[in-house]
């Protein structure tokens, strides 16, 4: 048997020339365009030519440019350089992403032109387009007509799809990257839903193109029924614009997105303007986030965000939180080297806290500059840092004055220096010693109960010592046992100062070996500490596991104590992680009577057909943590497939303490290969004077290629070879 190989070789010996390819494929005589011509190889099981014509059976592959067409039989005029073709064919570009399928066809010689018939033209593995004749002009437009559209499957026991799109004529721009449908009536199971005399649709292989997107439907108590209609428009091959007009029987919304990629960066602002009938006036928002890269290393950020009341966020679903902040920042770093400067602006959403919004901080900015040296007649290694602060308040009473809060404003100056150095002693065991000293300025404004200028300085050491044992266990495992002890000393010399920056307290087995929990400046450690525990972690590729025991003391504590509670305090925190979808994280704070303050646990589940995850924190008050009040919450979020199409979600919040419910969640999912249906409800239980329970329902539907319906192994009946 004769190879493929050789049958090729032999058919362009028989030409005569090296480019005998381009001759097949050219016109009789055409010099210039053979010149300039793609080459085009030919590959088949029997070839045959007799001077005039030439025919190609048995997997004939054609290669020309960047076009491949497969077929079982071929045969080439060489007068009028036509291409007969018998099917099955397949015609392609480089990368696959356009694929037409057909029994028959006639086409020129640099396979540009040309008439298929019984034919189907498929997008992406996406889209197919089905026609008795398909029509390709100039290697770039195809035009069907009589045409079925569909991302559905079509089976022989099933043959109407779950949707189609049926027109008289379709042509599809493959350089734009378009498709256009005359007289084209949309159907669902078969059932005319929509007639458009004009419909133009981008191909799912373009990821951007002006036009309008998928609607989707809302109803909520506070807003009443409604739908949301974004339209896209493409600004440039680095920037575009959203619009989304939302209307329901109390509101009428624009919502506007923008983005924008820079060499350097790039910028995304999301905004709304809103007239409604719960507000007087116009409401709307603003968030813009971008990050570029500068010279020298630097990296700048933005983060604004603006409302026009504090409620709006919340009534529109946009944002939840209690804080409002706004940003710009530098930073640089590198290996031994650091500076992070950001200015901030807070706005409070807390309605408790509308009334004295002048007394809370609105600007706050801090910049901070660290390095670390390696000296080689010095052991350890050196760090020193400059860092600068301040807290600006709208109000201009003086706080000592003040029967609630005044106007306080605070600027700092500070700098530190400090020395760090480890050993490993040939019986293992690990000794850290460090030492270092911080320096700050204060000038504190409108509170007379300070003094306006005030210095103060605070010395640090401490003293490590750990003893890691390792093993691997018979199941290959490693397992590390590491028991540590720590004496440290930190006492702040100077002047008084109010708090404004260390307000809130953390305490977890990640940060108790520091000698101060405060997370700025203005707080720090009130003398001697010590600190003693165990660490055992065990590591294998089917389960990781660890477990942290420490006790953390104060020898003398004070009211400014960096320790929650009372001077002792017992750490508890362990995590797990197993290879059937299992994973904890836990950790717990006991005071010296071993009374339980605060305990947090994040859990996950997640297996093939079903997956649970959640949060429940519990804690008694302390006003040094930032609790008033105790709470206990339990959070939950789940989702599960009933079925190959459909799938359920679920989340929910809920108050152990007073056992009521927060906030919950349902939705329902439908996705096959050509389209995905979101179904959802749920319920803002918050009830106050600005707000009130509300209950939102949602509808979004995705067409396959139209729509976001995500990536699903297609399941093809035989509409698509």
């Amino acid at each position: 048997m004769v190879s493929r190989r050789v049958l090729r070789a032999a058919c362009l010996s028989l030409i005569g020339i090296s480019g005998a390819a381009v001759n097949i494929l050219a016109p009789h005589g055409s010099v210039a365009y053979a010149q300039t011509a793609p080459t085009a190889t030919l590959v088949a099981d029997s070839v045959a030519f007799d001077g005039t014509s030439l025919r190609a059976v048995g997997h004939v592959e054609i290669f020309y440019g960047d076009v491949h067409l497969t077929s079982g039989a071929i045969r080439y005029d060489r007068a009028s350089g036509a291409l007969s073709i018998e099917g099955p064919i397949r015609l392609s570009d480089p990368e696959g992403k356009t694929v037409i399928y057909a029994q028959a066809a006639q086409l020129d010689a640099d396979l540009r032109n040309g008439i298929l018939t019984s034919a189907r033209l498929v997008i992406d593995q996406q889209l197919q387009l089905a026609s008795t004749q398909i029509d390709v002009v100039d290697g770039r437009y195809t035009q069907l007509s009589n045409t079925v559209t569909s991302a559905c499957k079509v089976c022989a026991t099933n043959p109407t799809p779950l949707w189609e799109i049926r027109a008289r004529k379709v042509i599809h721009d493959n350089q734009d990257r378009q498709v256009y449908f005359t007289d084209a009536q949309f159907r669902v199971a078969g059932v005319p839903i929509a007639y458009l005399p004009q419909l133009r649709l981008p191909d799912p292989t373009l990821k951007r193109a002006t036009g309008f997107m998928i609607p989707s439907l809302h109803n909520s108590t506070t807003l009443g029924w409604g739908a949301e209609i974004p339209y896209f428009i493409k600004l440039g091959d680095h920037r575009d614009l959203t619009l989304a007009p939302f209307v329901s029987s109390k509101t009428r919304t624009l919502k506007l997105g923008y983005r924008q990629a820079f060499v350097t960066g790039d910028l995304t602002v999301q905004s709304a303007v809103t007239s409604d009938a719960i507000s007087d006036g116009l409401r709307g928002y603003i968030f813009a986030n971008g990050a570029w890269d500068v010279a020298g290393g630097y990296t700048l950020g933005v983060d604004l965000r603006l409302t026009s009341d504090i409620t709006y966020l919340i009534d529109y679903d946009i944002y939840s939180g209690d804080r409002l902040r706004s940003n710009v920042t530098v930073s640089r770093f590198d290996a031994d080297s650091g500076f992070d400067a950001a200015v901030i602006t807070s706005r409070s959403l807390r309605e408790s806290e509308i009334a004295i919004k002048d007394t809370i901080p609105f600007v706050l900015g801090e910049a901070t500059y660290t390095k670390s040296t390696e000296f080689d007649r010095l052991p350890g290694t050196l760090t020193y840092g400059l860092s600068a602060s301040g807290f600006l308040r709208r109000s201009d009473v003086d706080t000592a004055l003040s029967t609630t809060a005044g106007g306080m404003d605070v600027l700092r100056l500070g700098g530190s220096l400090g020395w760090a150095h480890s050993l490993t002693t040939q019986s293992g065991v690990r000794l850290k010693a460090d030492a270092g000293l911080d320096l700050n300025l204060y000038t504190i404004r409108q509170n007379s109960d300070y003094e306006t200028a005030t210095a103060r300085v605070t010395p640090q050491t401490s003293a490590l010592i750990s003893y890691p044992m390792v093993r691997t266990t018979a199941g290959g495992a490693r397992q590390i046992v590491e028991p540590f002890a720590q004496l440290g000393w930190a006492q702040t010399y100077g002047g008084d100062i109010p708090n404004s920056d260390s307000t809130l307290l953390e305490l977890d087995e990640g940060n108790m070996l520091n000698l101060t929990r405060f997370p700025g400046y203005d707080r720090s450690g009130s003398g001697a500490s010590s600190a003693v525990g165990l660490r055992f972690t065990s590591m294998a590729t089917t389960a990781q596991y660890g477990l942290t025991l420490g006790r953390v003391e104060e020898i003398n504590p004070s009211d400014t104590t960096s320790l929650l509670g009372s001077g002792v305090n017992w750490v508890v925190g362990g995590f797990a992680t197993f290879d059937t979808g299992i994973d904890v994280v836990s950790r717990g704070i006991f005071d010296a009577s071993l009374e339980l303050s605060s305990w947090e646990t994040r859990f996950g589940l997640s297996r093939d057909g079903y997956s649970v995850s959640g949060t429940h924190a519990y804690g008694v008050a302390d006003t040094g943590a930032g609790r008033e009040a105790d709470i206990n919450e339990l959070r939950l979020e789940s989702g599960v497939k009933l079925s190959s199409y459909w799938s359920a979600e679920a989340d929910l919040r809920h108050d152990l303490i007073d056992n009521l419910t927060n906030s919950a969640g349902l939705g329902l999912t439908f996705q096959n290969e050509c389209t995905k249906v979101v179904l959802g409800v749920s319920h803002r239980y918050t009830d106050t004077a600005a707000l009130d329970p509300d209950t939102t329902y949602s509808l979004k539907i995705g067409f396959g290629a139209f729509g976001d319906t995500g990536k699903r192994a297609r399941r093809s009946c035989g509409v698509m070879p």
